[in-house]
């Protein structure tokens, strides 16, 4: 009697020593959901439990309703994140911007030339991150390779919980994210434990139980998404099926004032020479900014925001288009462009615009970088949760954006969602950068150069 008194207080130490962060996750629908089904998009950040815990709760019985919510409802304090060591940190930078790159490419190459094109890297990649921490075997393997190089799901959800506590988040520049996970309520699905509290501890999430067949629900989840895009996305689900059974949903929003705002007479009307030719009449503001991009391929500049985060303008030469532009960069190029910029005088000039970007079949795009067994029937999801009526796999991928650039600053959202199915002034030259044709942009962290958004303007 003792000793086992005497192991479960072990037990209780281990567990409270734990280290959790803060991630986001996103859900994932059926691949036969009609387009309006579902809106996608963005963004959050992970640390699971100690394998101590993990291994406890992984033994223990699957659970629903009622009884699992309140067993994993109580509030866990979270440790301070620990920062990677040096040798971590840039593999997580190069594996991320790799990522990111890569996922940005196929969106783009999914389009026509003349498409708006706008993907948050940051909301894509901590959802899946989330996911992937339901996956086994040959599907966990896919997932942690795309998302993180190859390093342990351990691994990746530390390094992407560090690196979401120091983004920066404040009164001028702010980035606020939330998770939510709705699970559906019925005799068939059983949820792991194990799962559920390393959502609930480690990532912050909201997790629910709902009737999927009754419209409130749908309601409910937009609201949601409204409530934490600042009212920018107000629909991520059209209607829920009869074999959905989790919405794993992560949104993301930013709003950010410059460092140096435009004044209204530094606001002119001019033209942009959109992809298919055709002249567009535009609000183009002029400025100066000190930051100067010069690579073999494009010139750009850089652009603060009053905090944190910087707008990054790429204009591809002449002769050279946005999509074959994009096609020709890789995640090294980007963040070395960046971390490359001289400082010079560089006039610029900037359009005002407001863009949408709907993309509800994501799952053909992270499937192509190298994860397909997640979309497969025979996926492996077993840490999730069971079904009896068929396999878990992960179905319709949807990412939807919003971003509006003007002369104060920027605001820009994204919401991912994934729903897991049952089969069944200086010296030198005066450079100029003036916006006038297609280009490409990015939103990027100023500590890692690491795009929270990044998208190409083909016509306004």
């Amino acid at each position: 009697m003792l000793s086992r008194r005497k192991r479960n207080i072990g037990l209780a130490l281990a567990l409270l020593l734990c280290a959790l962060g803060i991630c986001l996750v996103v859900g994932g629908a059926l691949s036969g959901h009609s387009p309006d089904a579902v809106s996608r998009a963005y963004a959050a950040t992970g640390q699971e439990a100690s394998s101590a815990r993990q291994a406890l709760e992984a033994a223990a019985p699957l659970a629903s309703g009622d009884a699992l919510q309140a067993q994993t409802a109580k509030k866990v304090k979270k440790a301070k994140p620990a920062k990677p060591t040096a040798k971590q940190l840039k593999a997580f930078k190069k594996a991320s911007a790799d990522f990111s790159i890569q996922l940005f490419q196929r969106c783009v190459a999914a389009k026509g030339k003349n498409a708006n094109v706008t993907v948050s890297p940051m909301s894509v990649m901590n959802a899946l991150a989330v996911t992937a921490n339901g996956a086994a075997g040959k599907t966990a393997a896919q997932m942690r390779k795309v998302i993180g190089g190859g390093a342990s799901q351990a691994r990746i959800n530390k390094n992407l919980s560090w690196y979401n506590s120091k983004l920066v988040n404040s009164k001028k520049a702010r980035l606020k994210s939330a998770n939510a996970l709705w699970y559906h309520e019925c005799d068939t699905l059983k949820m792991k434990k194990a799962f559920v509290s390393t959502v609930r501890r480690a990532f912050n999430a909201n997790v629910q139980s709902a009737d999927f067949a009754n419209p409130a629900t749908v309601d409910s989840i937009n609201a949601w998404a409204a409530d934490n895009t600042d009212n920018m996305i107000k629909r991520i689900v059209g209607q829920l099926q009869p074999e959905d059974r989790l919405v794993i949903a992560n949104a993301l929003c930013f709003d950010a004032e410059w460092l140096t705002p435009y004044d209204k007479g530094s606001v002119r009307k001019a033209a942009f020479h959109a992809a298919n030719g055709k002249k567009r009449k535009v609000d183009m503001m002029y400025g100066t900014e000190q930051s100067y991009i010069e690579t073999d391929n494009a010139t750009g500049f850089i652009k603060p925001y009053a905090k944190g985060y910087s707008y990054v303008a790429l204009l591809p030469n002449k002769g050279m288009n946005a999509k074959s532009y994009v096609a020709s960069l890789t995640g090294d190029s980007f963040r070395k462009a960046i971390a490359g910029a001289k400082r010079a005088v560089v006039r610029t000039g900037l359009p005002k615009y407001s863009l949408d970007y709907d993309n509800d079949n994501m799952q053909s795009q992270l499937a192509a970088m190298g994860m397909p067994q997640a979309f497969a029937p025979n996926a492996n999801f077993s840490k999730m949760g069971k079904d009896t009526s068929g396999n878990l796999y992960l179905g319709q991928v949807v990412h939807k954006t919003k971003i509006d650039v003007d002369e104060q600053g920027t605001k820009a959202a994204a919401v991912t969602a994934v729903f897991v199915k049952a089969s069944s002034a200086f010296i030198g030259d005066v450079k100029s950068v003036v916006l006038d044709r297609p280009f490409v942009y990015a939103i990027v962290d100023n500590a890692t150069k690491l795009p929270i958004f990044i998208g190409t303007v083909s016509d306004l």
